[in-house]
């Protein structure tokens, strides 16, 4: 096929798309992406948004929530990070001590 036959197809194609006449899902699609847009934008531009009521009770839940996993018992079994990693059981010192 040749250039010009191609670029004939291209131009026919075009023609016979009618942009005007969109599909209401299809429109309601592109006000949605529109609107994000127009937001990231916003966001981009001036920082971000001031925080209203919802978030700052959001974040005091957060806290709240995390004071209370704090109030929980340590599990000394298994974390080693409350081990004394310096001492060394009576079990182990007579497997490595000499005879």
């Amino acid at each position: 096929m040749t250039e010009s036959q191609r670029l004939e197809i291209i131009r026919q194609m075009a023609s016979n798309n009618n942009a005007s006449q969109l599909s209401p899902a299809f429109a309601s699609f592109v006000d949605d992406l529109k609107a994000e847009i127009l937001a990231e934008e916003l966001i981009v531009k001036h920082g971000l948004l001031e925080s209203n009521e919802r978030d700052v009770e959001d974040e005091v839940s957060q806290l709240a929530s995390q004071d209370d996993r704090a109030d929980e018992d340590d599990d000394f079994d298994n974390d080693e990070n409350l081990h004394d990693m310096t001492a060394i059981s009576p079990t182990m010192r007579s497997i490595f001590e000499q005879d």
